[in-house]
C-alpha cells in the first residue's frame, strides 16, 4: 500500500512594436532565437546545449500584446525530450506575477532570474510557461520542421522545442522559442545559489535559503514588493564570504503585507556587484490547515525542513523508495513549528516523509 502511495505522489510532484533594448539584465552576452510568431502556446520547452561553460542569467520572450500575466520558468539537466509530461524531472526556477508585454514580436523581459550553470558540452532543458493568464494565451512561439538548432554563437546553442500546455500537459510539436537568452561566459555568480523560499508560519513569513559554495560573497539582500514591480529592501544578512560547504540562512518578516506580496533575494559581492537570486510569491491570505505539512526544499542535498502544527509533526516517518521505514536511521531534530531531517547517508532517490495525518514526497539529490 505504501508503495503504491510513493508512485501515485512521484506521479504528481512537481520555475507592440519591436524593442531590441528591452532586456531582464544589462550585462553579459545575449543570443537571439528570431520574433517571428506564427504559433501560441501557454508553453515552451527547448533545450540550450553549451559549446563552453556559460552562466544562463535570464530570458526575455515573446508575449501576446495587451497581455498581463504571471509566468515560471523550469530547468532541467539533460534534455527536455522524453520529460515533457514528467514534472519530478524539473525543478523550478521562479515565478513572477503580472508581466506585461511590451507589444507583439518584441523582447518583454522575464523578471524571473534563472542563475544555472551550464559547463561546456552539456545540454540543459528549459520550460518557459504563462501559470495564470489574465489576458494572454501564454507565450508565442514559431512553428518547425522538428528537433533543430534555432540559433547559435561560440557558446551555445538554442534547439527547437515543443508547445506544452500548463503545467506538463498536452504537448504541440516543433514549436520553437522566440526570445533571447542573457548569458555570460564561465561560471558568473560568486555564490553556488540552492534554493530561496517564503513559507507562512503563524502569521509571520519565514524566508529560507541556501548556497552549497561562496565566494567573495558581501552580504544577501532580501527586497520585498506588493506587485512583483515596485522593490523596497527588507533586510539585509551577512553571507559567508568564503565557503566550500553548505550554509543555511533564515530570516523573519513578522509584519508581511496583505494577500499576495513578493520576496526577491539578492546577493552582492565584495566589490558592490549585484546578483537577483530569486523571486518568490507569498499569500499571507492562506490560513494554514492544522494538517497540512510543507517542505523545504525539495529536491534536497542533506537536509530538509518540514513545516506544520507541532501535534502534526510530533511523530515523522521516513520511508525510501520501496517501501521501508528508515527514520531511526536519520537524525531528526524538532523545533517550534518544524522539524529538520537529515539525509546525508542516504542515496539519491525518492522518498516519503509521513506526519500525523498527511505525507509529503521528497527528492534527494
Amino acid at each position: 500500500m505504501l508503495k503504491s502511495t510513493i508512485l501515485s505522489l512521484a506521479c504528481c510532484l512537481v520555475i507592440g512594436p519591436k524593442n531590441s533594448v528591452a532586456q531582464c539584465t544589462s550585462v553579459g552576452s545575449d543570443l537571439v532565437a528570431p520574433y517571428a510568431s506564427n504559433a501560441s502556446n501557454k508553453g515552451v520547452m527547448f533545450d540550450i546545449s553549451a559549446t563552453n561553460t556559460v552562466t544562463i542569467f535570464c530570458f526575455d520572450v515573446n508575449l501576446p500584446a495587451l497581455s498581463i500575466g504571471g509566468y515560471e520558468i523550469y530547468y532541467k539537466v539533460g534534455s527536455y525530450v522524453g520529460s515533457e509530461n514528467t514534472p519530478a524531472s524539473w525543478t523550478l526556477v521562479g515565478s513572477a506575477g503580472s508581466i506585461l508585454s511590451i507589444g507583439l514580436n518584441g523582447a518583454t523581459p522575464l523578471t524571473i532570474p534563472v542563475n544555472v550553470l551550464i559547463t561546456s558540452g552539456e545540454t540543459y532543458g528549459f520550460y518557459i510557461t504563462a501559470s495564470n493568464p489574465i489576458l494572454s494565451t501564454g507565450v508565442l512561439t514559431t512553428t518547425n520542421a522538428g528537433y533543430s538548432t534555432v540559433s547559435s554563437n561560440g557558446d551555445l546553442a538554442i534547439m527547437g522545442g515543443v508547445g506544452i500546455t500548463y503545467p506538463f500537459n498536452t504537448i504541440t510539436a516543433n514549436r520553437s522559442l522566440n526570445g533571447t537568452v542573457h548569458f555570460a561566459q564561465g561560471d558568473a555568480l560568486p555564490v553556488e545559489f540552492t534554493d530561496f523560499s517564503a513559507i507562512k508560519v503563524n502569521q509571520t513569513a519565514l524566508l529560507d535559503w541556501g548556497t552549497e559554495s561562496e565566494n567573495n560573497s558581501d552580504y544577501f539582500e532580501v527586497e520585498r514588493s506588493s506587485n512583483g514591480t515596485d522593490w523596497s529592501r527588507l533586510l539585509t544578512t551577512k553571507a559567508a564570504g568564503e565557503s566550500t560547504s553548505p550554509k543555511e540562512y533564515q530570516e523573519i518578516d513578522d509584519k508581511p503585507l496583505e494577500g499576495i506580496s513578493y520576496y526577491r533575494l539578492n546577493q552582492y559581492d565584495l566589490d558592490g556587484a549585484r546578483a537577483i537570486l530569486k523571486t518568490v510569491s507569498f499569500n499571507n491570505e492562506i490560513e494554514n490547515d492544522a494538517n497540512e505539512i510543507r517542505v523545504f526544499p525539495n529536491p534536497a542535498a542533506e537536509r530538509i525542513r518540514v513545516f506544520g502544527d507541532k501535534a502534526e509533526l510530533q511523530d515523522l516517518k521516513i520511508y525510501n523508495s520501496i517501501g521501508q521505514d528508515i527514520s531511526k536511521d536519520l537524525q531528526i531534530n524538532g523545533y517550534n513549528g518544524y522539524s529538520e531531517v537529515y539525509f546525508r547517508d542516504q542515496q539519491e532517490g525518492i522518498f516519503v516523509i509521513k506526519s500525523k495525518t498527511n505525507s509529503q514526497l521528497v527528492i534527494k539529490r
